[in-house]
């Protein structure tokens, strides 16, 4: 049994379901704080929430209940899901530098066996743990990248070894090859593979577009290419 600290309970800021919620994904983020109490403030202020919070020793704590919608996708899309506070866990890894500093170790095997958990319980699948980043756009512009979190400095490598998330079999190391404007079949054949990958891609067609720069360092952040 993975020890949980349920102490620090939300009362706020999350949406109460009396129904079995089915649950299909897993949203990693990370939070910019020196300790759980300015990460729990944090997140109050902004009025958001997420299931739950591992500190940087490890420690994981249930900031709202697994059945409850917890505030913190926001506008996202995920293998043609839209808003995905409803089908999702979100946890939290708080960093005090997140884009400087790894994450520790101890906090990665915490995150691993509450990922393991989740996993097993709600049968996800490994594609379907993602990060923010991955899944967040802008609702005005449509554009990806809207969110950093977790940084590029989250280890998915360590956790894809024991099944949590995947990498995909494709790169996007072509790309260096071309400019914004440019046309080819070959840019056609990028945006296919990261649409059935799971990301959000409007425009199917052959142009190294806005929305393709940007779901290139969408990519290139968490699976540095």
């Amino acid at each position: 049994m993975i020890p949980i600290d349920h102490s620090k309970k939300f009362s706020d800021f999350f949406e109460k379901k009396t129904e079995p919620r089915k649950v299909g994904f897993l949203v990693l983020h990370h939070i910019e704080a020196n300790s759980v109490e300015h990460a729990i403030r944090q997140l109050c202020e902004h009025q958001v929430s997420s299931h739950f919070l591992i500190d940087e020793l490890g420690k994981i704590f249930e900031l709202v209940a697994e059945n409850d919608v917890a505030w913190h996708a926001g506008v996202s899309h995920w293998r043609g899901v839209e808003g995905l506070n409803q089908t999702s866990i979100g946890i939290e890894f708080i960093n005090s530098s997140p884009f400087t500093k790894k994450f520790e170790m101890v906090q990665m095997q915490s995150g691993l066996s509450l990922c393991q958990y989740l996993i097993r319980k709600y049968q996800i699948k490994p594609g379907d743990v993602v990060g923010h980043s991955d899944i967040a756009y802008d609702k005005e512009t449509g554009l990806p990248d809207r969110k950093q979190d977790p940084s590029h400095l989250f280890d998915w490598k360590f956790l894809a070894m024991s099944g949590v998330g995947i990498f995909p079999d494709f790169s996007l190391t072509i790309l260096r090859d071309f400019r914004r404007g440019d046309c080819d079949p070959k840019i056609a054949e990028v945006k296919k593979n990261l649409r059935d990958f799971g990301y959000r891609v409007m425009n199917m067609n052959d142009e190294f577009d806005l929305e393709l720069s940007a779901l290139a360092t969408v990519f290139s952040r968490r699976f540095g290419q």
